[in-house]
């Protein structure tokens, strides 16, 4: 008899498409064994024809209570076990789904250290890459394929404190590990990572790593698209946004026209070529308050007071300084009229002025270089590069440290950013000649349901739109999405859906289990139904990077994100700390 072989206390007794019970007859002769069943465990059925069936055990039941077949004896307790088929053995090799054996199956096997190595190791070794090991059996490593993994978009969710981010981590510092010699070169491997890091815990998890905040990014307002133009500049609900965004974008179109020369031909609202916010709204300020003057020969044009210019040509005027016209008149020969925008913009003029002077938003519309000059349209590469890992130094991984960006402001520098590398890999891709080097980037989003929530809202709308476009076609062009969150059912689903691997850790929320289940490509309860009882560290494993879906123990790291919770209790029973109030006020305020 084989080591692990229970045939003999152990025989198959209903076998259907999903399920398989084993009736274990004896309990006493179970426990002498030298054997050990759990939930999750793995169990190899084989028949006569060398067919054979890897099935996880989902639960268990007692069939026969204690009952007498004599005044002395009791019977024995028998136990039935339900197991959910995952794979088959095909010559020596697992593969996942496959055919039925034959009624009735004729061996039944725990499985062993030596087929579950094997199992996990069946992804192609230039492919292979792990970060946890089988909470079965720690010694055997979990192996999944990277190219599925990271090619196709990832699910990261737990509740706090389930060791979340430190997962991310681990994941992420495997994912781009050199190779030996290029360790032993010096040299970069070709992978790119950002990460929208919403509490700034990823700094010390990849100390290599470029590190960017509100203090040193540069996102210029001009790199904007029209969405995000507006979300940043317009009130929806104001009753004459209509003309607020018609004239606005008439103002930033013909601004970006003056400021591209021969090229203006081509610009369109969407280009990112640069404008001069303050001349925008120069513009919008002699709309609002214009006058056209009605005198013969004028030509029914507006006309400034000071030197009696005729304005043929806003475009030619508007941009410059802002200037009084002529005032409007009584006489009926003569009289002057305001202009079809007159006082239409004045709250639209004193929230632009208001953005504009809010030195919180410097990195957004008042970046300067080194020189302290503006950023202009020749700077467009120098401004890509720092999110994009070149620039120097050079890195594999960038860390944009959201924590310190104002919240109002939040979903447009996300949406920003990640339009951006859309649209470059989108034109990358169209220059690239087929069969050269690609240029794939994973893009991590911490506490997604911060930025792109399942509730319908305009505040969302830009970034929602930039995600969820990624989503669905940028694996096309080379771009990858890792969506982490701990309440995964406030996410829009339209992301999410397009998820084809997860790693799933502890969720005490009842919809957020309900959410995932029903996400998840695997219907294994014996699994699934392990999510609310996870340790920290444990993680479930399911899609199509894994070979089968599985519980596994996240590997420890020397390099942890910054996210370990205070302990209350220990931090209440210390001495009083004295704080230095006004040092905090200082840096509040600076």
């Amino acid at each position: 008899m084989r080591e692990n072989d229970i045939t003999d206390i152990a025989k198959v007794i209903a076998v259907g498409p999903d399920i398989i019970e084993v009736e274990v007859s004896s309990t006493e002769e179970y426990q002498s064994r030298d054997v050990q069943l759990e939930i999750g465990s793995y169990v190899q059925i084989s028949d006569d024809n060398d067919s054979c069936l890897v099935a996880i055990i989902q639960g268990f039941r007692v069939k026969d209570s204690l009952t007498r077949q004599d005044d002395d004896e009791p019977s024995s307790v028998k136990f039935v076990l339900s197991l959910q088929p995952v794979g088959r053995i095909e010559n020596e090799c697992f593969k996942r789904g496959g055919k039925q054996i034959t009624i009735p199956p004729r061996r039944v096997e725990i499985a062993s250290k030596s087929l579950l190595a094997d199992i996990y190791a069946a992804v192609e070794p230039e492919k292979r890459f792990y970060f946890g090991r089988l909470m079965q059996n720690e010694s055997i490593p979990v192996h999944l394929d990277g190219d599925s993994f990271f090619g196709k978009h990832i699910g990261v969710v737990g509740s706090t404190g389930s060791g979340k981010s430190s997962t991310v981590a681990a994941i992420l510092q495997e994912g781009i590990r050199p190779s030996t010699d290029q360790s032993s070169k010096g040299k970069l491997n070709n992978s790119h990572v950002i990460i929208f890091d919403l509490h700034g815990e990823y700094r010390s998890a990849f100390p290599d790593g470029r590190a960017l905040g509100v203090d040193n990014i540069k996102l210029p307002y001009w790199l904007m698209n029209s969405e995000e133009l507006e979300e940043m500049f317009i009130e929806s609900n104001e009753q004459n946004s209509h003309n607020q965004v018609s004239q606005f974008r008439n103002a930033v179109i013909e601004n970006k026209k003056k400021y591209a020369g021969t090229n203006g031909s081509k610009v369109s609202y969407d280009s990112p070529i640069y404008f001069s916010l303050e001349e925008v709204i120069n513009y919008l300020t002699h709309l609002n308050t214009e006058v056209v003057s009605k005198i013969p020969g004028d030509g029914n044009q507006p006309k400034f007071k000071d030197d009696s210019t005729l304005v043929d040509d806003r475009s030619k005027y508007y941009f410059e300084a802002p200037r009084e016209f002529v005032e409007q008149s009584t006489s009926n020969a003569t009289k002057a009229s305001n202009g079809p925008f007159n006082g239409e913009f004045n709250r639209f003029l004193m929230r632009l002025d208001g953005r504009r002077n809010d030195e919180r938003l410097d990195f957004l519309l008042a970046p300067r270089n080194g020189d302290n000059r503006e950023y202009k349209t020749e700077d467009l590469d120098e401004l890509l590069s720092q999110f994009m890992g070149y620039g120097d130094p050079k890195s594999n991984v960038t860390i944009l440290d959201l924590s310190g960006i104002p919240f109002e402001v939040l979903s447009v520098v996300v949406s920003l950013i990640t339009r951006l590398i859309f649209t470059f890999n989108f034109h990358f891709k169209k220059q690239r000649i087929r069969g050269s080097q690609e240029l794939p980037y994973l893009l991590v989003y911490e506490e997604a349901h911060n930025y792109i929530p399942q509730s319908e809202g305009a505040k969302y709308g830009t970034v929602k739109r930039a995600i969820e476009r990624i989503a669905k076609e940028g694996r096309k062009y080379g771009i990858s999405l890792m969506i982490v969150s701990q309440r995964p059912s406030e996410i829009s689903e339209t992301v999410f859906s397009q998820c084809n691997n997860f790693v799933a850790m502890r969720l005490t929320n009842p919809a957020d289990q309900r959410y995932v289940k029903r996400l998840l490509p695997d219907n294994l309860g014996a699994i699934t139904d392990a999510l609310p009882s996870l340790e920290r560290q444990e993680a479930i494993i399911i899609g199509d990077a894994v070979v089968v879906p599985s519980i596994i123990k996240v590997s420890d790291i020397e390099n942890l994100p910054d996210s370990h919770d205070i302990n209350f209790r220990t931090e209440w029973k210390q001495d009083w700390l004295a704080v230095e109030i006004p040092d905090v006020i200082r840096d509040w305020q600076g």
